[in-house]
């Protein structure tokens, strides 16, 4: 049990830090490359690649997807064709801080709908490891100034974001609830499947009456990045962190994203690793770790 509570982390930590880098990305060539357009060649390419690897699987898969395609249809309407496109949008009319913060909120939510949905117990250490641990966000995005979030002020992409939040808390649930009969990459290629598919018509809007994929050695790089390290490392090591620890233990790791995008600012962009990041990534990984503890008195 105590190996798998590690392994869980070391998948999410991975997760994390490649979805760090999205947001960094995202953030930079907002201006760039469009939303949807994005989203949809993201993954698109997923599906594609995945194939080449599930492809012979799915034959004798066939019998638990038929079961099960009513949950397959909303995990992929969840986290593949709804989040990343909200996310993205919010990355257009939103700062950076806000996106964060609202972030942070993820791991309430996944608690919450946790208690709620799949009747999980949520201990006193769980609860003090979402609070430390979002302590500790907060002063990754303040640099040490808790009291700047009283001047924090929010924009429509402010909503966006807050939405894909709740989206992606009920997007962990539903991984709870994955068969044990179904393969976990046949469930991720016929999720990538079937939210491309969503997306395509969505994406055709986009190109039509707002913005064009551009054809760009930046373009390229970018669909690179978010198709296998975004998308194929981040999805696998996820889904596979969920289902060992569940998704209310699960959802504090993305408390380290803050982390991870300050120590990315320091080795790609030659930004300064300040105190006040040392001091809270040591309270996120406090958070972490309070969270990890066995649920004995519940609420």
């Amino acid at each position: 049990m105590k190996n798998n509570t590690l392994i869980a982390y070391a998948l999410l930590a991975t997760a994390t830090l490649s979805w760090s880098g999205n947001i960094v990305i995202g953030r930079a060539i907002r201006n760039d490359l469009p939303p949807l357009g994005m989203s949809f060649w993201r993954w698109f390419l997923c599906c594609l690649v995945l194939l080449l690897f599930t492809a012979p699987k799915f034959k004798r898969s066939l019998p638990v997807l038929k079961r099960e395609w009513k949950l397959l249809l909303v995990m992929a309407s969840l986290g593949i064709a709804a989040f990343n496109p909200l996310q993205y949008v919010s990355l257009h009319t939103t700062t950076a801080i806000n996106v964060t913060l609202i972030l942070a909120t993820c791991p309430a939510f996944m608690a919450l709908f946790s208690v709620i949905f799949l009747k999980d117990r949520l201990g006193w250490a769980q609860v003090a490891g979402i609070l430390v641990s979002f302590i500790g966000v907060a002063i990754v995005i303040t640099n040490g100034d808790l009291l700047s979030l009283l001047n924090v002020t929010f924009t429509v992409g402010d909503i966006w974001m807050l939405l894909a939040a709740v989206v992606w808390a009920f997007y962990s649930i539903t991984l709870k609830l994955r068969p044990a009969d179904l393969d976990p990459m046949v469930m991720l290629t016929t999720i990538t499947g079937i939210g491309a598919t969503i997306l395509l018509p969505i994406y055709i809007w986009e190109s039509m009456t707002i913005q064009t994929m551009p054809v760009t050695a930046t373009s390229f790089l970018t669909i690179g990045y978010i198709t296998f390290i975004a998308s194929l490392l981040a999805y696998v090591c996820y889904n596979k962190g969920v289902s060992l620890i569940g998704p209310a233990k699960a959802g504090v790791a993305i408390h380290l994203m803050p982390g991870w995008v300050a120590l990315l600012a320091f080795v790609f962009l030659g930004e300064r690793l300040e105190s006040h990041h040392i001091v809270g990534i040591a309270f996120i990984g406090l958070g972490i770790l309070l969270n990890s503890r066995r649920v004995k008195a519940s609420l």
